[in-house]
Protein backbone atom coordinates (compact mmCIF):
# COMPACT_ATOMS: atom_id res chain seq x y z
CA UNK A 1 0.00 0.00 0.00
CA UNK A 2 1.24 3.45 -0.85
CA UNK A 3 1.38 6.23 1.69
CA UNK A 4 -0.84 9.15 0.70
CA UNK A 5 -2.27 11.74 3.00
CA UNK A 6 -6.01 11.45 3.41
CA UNK A 7 -8.27 13.57 1.21
CA UNK A 8 -9.47 15.71 4.14
CA UNK A 9 -5.97 16.73 5.22
CA UNK A 10 -5.18 20.35 4.41
CA UNK A 11 -2.33 22.69 3.60
CA UNK A 12 -2.98 26.42 3.37
CA UNK A 13 -6.45 25.54 4.64
CA UNK A 14 -7.09 23.59 1.41
CA UNK A 15 -8.14 19.95 1.55
CA UNK A 16 -6.83 17.59 -1.16
CA UNK A 17 -3.71 19.73 -1.72
CA UNK A 18 -1.44 17.53 0.48
CA UNK A 19 -2.71 14.35 -1.18
CA UNK A 20 -2.22 15.84 -4.63
CA UNK A 21 1.37 16.74 -3.71
CA UNK A 22 1.95 13.16 -2.54
CA UNK A 23 0.48 11.74 -5.74
CA UNK A 24 2.67 13.99 -7.89
CA UNK A 25 5.81 12.99 -6.02
CA UNK A 26 4.99 9.30 -6.41
CA UNK A 27 4.21 9.87 -10.10
CA UNK A 28 7.55 11.64 -10.62
CA UNK A 29 9.33 8.73 -8.91
CA UNK A 30 7.54 6.22 -11.13
CA UNK A 31 5.92 4.45 -8.17
CA UNK A 32 2.35 5.72 -8.34
CA UNK A 33 0.36 2.48 -8.75
CA UNK A 34 -1.33 1.93 -12.12
CA UNK A 35 -4.87 2.31 -10.75
CA UNK A 36 -3.88 5.71 -9.31
CA UNK A 37 -2.15 6.69 -12.57
CA UNK A 38 -5.44 6.20 -14.44
CA UNK A 39 -7.08 8.89 -12.32
CA UNK A 40 -4.00 11.11 -11.98
CA UNK A 41 -4.94 14.61 -13.21
CA UNK A 42 -7.92 13.18 -15.08
CA UNK A 43 -10.38 16.05 -15.71
CA UNK A 44 -13.28 13.86 -14.54
CA UNK A 45 -11.57 12.84 -11.31
CA UNK A 46 -10.91 14.73 -8.11
CA UNK A 47 -7.46 15.88 -9.29
CA UNK A 48 -8.89 17.43 -12.44
CA UNK A 49 -11.81 19.00 -10.63
CA UNK A 50 -9.37 20.42 -8.06
CA UNK A 51 -7.17 21.95 -10.76
CA UNK A 52 -10.12 23.37 -12.70
CA UNK A 53 -11.65 24.84 -9.54
CA UNK A 54 -8.53 26.90 -8.95
CA UNK A 55 -7.80 27.60 -12.64
CA UNK A 56 -4.42 25.87 -12.51
CA UNK A 57 -3.12 23.67 -15.31
CA UNK A 58 -1.85 20.21 -14.55
CA UNK A 59 1.51 21.11 -16.12
CA UNK A 60 1.93 24.23 -13.97
CA UNK A 61 0.96 22.43 -10.76
CA UNK A 62 3.27 19.52 -11.50
CA UNK A 63 6.15 21.87 -12.31
CA UNK A 64 5.64 23.73 -9.03
CA UNK A 65 5.63 20.47 -7.08
CA UNK A 66 8.59 19.00 -8.97
CA UNK A 67 10.76 22.08 -8.36
CA UNK A 68 9.78 22.56 -4.72
CA UNK A 69 11.82 20.87 -2.02
CA UNK A 70 9.13 21.19 0.65
CA UNK A 71 5.40 21.38 1.06
CA UNK A 72 5.86 24.95 2.30
CA UNK A 73 7.33 25.94 -1.08
CA UNK A 74 4.37 24.37 -2.90
CA UNK A 75 1.98 26.22 -0.58
CA UNK A 76 3.72 29.53 -1.27
CA UNK A 77 3.40 28.96 -5.01
CA UNK A 78 -0.20 27.72 -4.75
CA UNK A 79 -1.28 30.76 -2.73
CA UNK A 80 0.08 33.13 -5.41
CA UNK A 81 -2.15 31.69 -8.13
CA UNK A 82 -4.93 34.07 -9.28
CA UNK A 83 -7.70 31.52 -8.65
CA UNK A 84 -6.55 30.77 -5.11
CA UNK A 85 -8.26 33.06 -2.63
CA UNK A 86 -9.81 32.37 0.77
CA UNK A 87 -13.28 32.17 -0.79
CA UNK A 88 -12.22 29.72 -3.53
CA UNK A 89 -10.45 27.56 -0.95
CA UNK A 90 -13.62 27.55 1.16
CA UNK A 91 -15.84 26.76 -1.81
CA UNK A 92 -13.45 23.92 -2.74
CA UNK A 93 -13.51 22.56 0.81
CA UNK A 94 -17.33 22.58 0.67
CA UNK A 95 -17.43 20.92 -2.76
CA UNK A 96 -14.67 18.33 -2.53
CA UNK A 97 -16.26 15.87 -0.05
CA UNK A 98 -19.35 15.82 -2.28
CA UNK A 99 -17.57 15.02 -5.54
CA UNK A 100 -19.11 11.92 -7.08
CA UNK A 101 -22.47 12.23 -5.36
CA UNK A 102 -25.55 12.36 -7.61
CA UNK A 103 -25.80 15.73 -9.29
CA UNK A 104 -22.28 16.75 -8.26
CA UNK A 105 -19.09 17.01 -10.33
CA UNK A 106 -17.39 13.65 -10.71
CA UNK A 107 -20.60 11.63 -10.61
CA UNK A 108 -19.70 9.77 -13.82
CA UNK A 109 -16.14 9.24 -12.58
CA UNK A 110 -17.35 7.57 -9.40
CA UNK A 111 -19.75 5.39 -11.40
CA UNK A 112 -16.79 4.30 -13.56
CA UNK A 113 -14.63 3.62 -10.48
CA UNK A 114 -17.41 1.51 -8.94
CA UNK A 115 -17.43 -0.72 -12.03
CA UNK A 116 -13.66 -1.00 -12.44
CA UNK A 117 -12.11 -0.72 -8.98
CA UNK A 118 -14.83 -0.91 -6.36
CA UNK A 119 -16.90 -3.82 -7.67
CA UNK A 120 -16.46 -5.65 -4.35
CA UNK A 121 -17.69 -2.66 -2.35
CA UNK A 122 -21.20 -3.07 -0.98
CA UNK A 123 -20.77 -0.53 1.82
CA UNK A 124 -23.70 1.91 1.63
CA UNK A 125 -21.52 4.68 3.10
CA UNK A 126 -19.48 4.86 -0.11
CA UNK A 127 -21.34 7.71 -1.77
CA UNK A 128 -18.58 10.08 -2.88
CA UNK A 129 -15.01 10.11 -4.11
CA UNK A 130 -13.75 10.75 -0.58
CA UNK A 131 -15.69 7.84 0.94
CA UNK A 132 -14.63 5.59 -1.95
CA UNK A 133 -10.98 6.44 -1.25
CA UNK A 134 -11.50 5.82 2.47
CA UNK A 135 -13.05 2.41 1.76
CA UNK A 136 -10.41 1.47 -0.81
CA UNK A 137 -7.49 2.52 1.39
CA UNK A 138 -8.94 0.93 4.52
CA UNK A 139 -9.60 3.96 6.70
CA UNK A 140 -13.36 4.41 6.35
CA UNK A 141 -13.85 3.36 9.97
CA UNK A 142 -10.63 4.90 11.30
CA UNK A 143 -10.45 8.10 13.27
CA UNK A 144 -9.05 11.04 11.31
CA UNK A 145 -5.33 11.59 11.75
CA UNK A 146 -4.37 14.17 14.34
CA UNK A 147 -2.77 17.31 13.01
Amino acid sequence: MINLRRPQEALAGCIWLPRFIDKCRLHFSGILPPDYEIAFCNPRGIDGIFLAHFGITSADMQTAIRTASTDAEVVRWFCTQPGVRPETIQSWNDLAPNIGKPGQPGERGLEWARRHFLAACTDPRVISGFTAIAWDEGFLDAAPPST
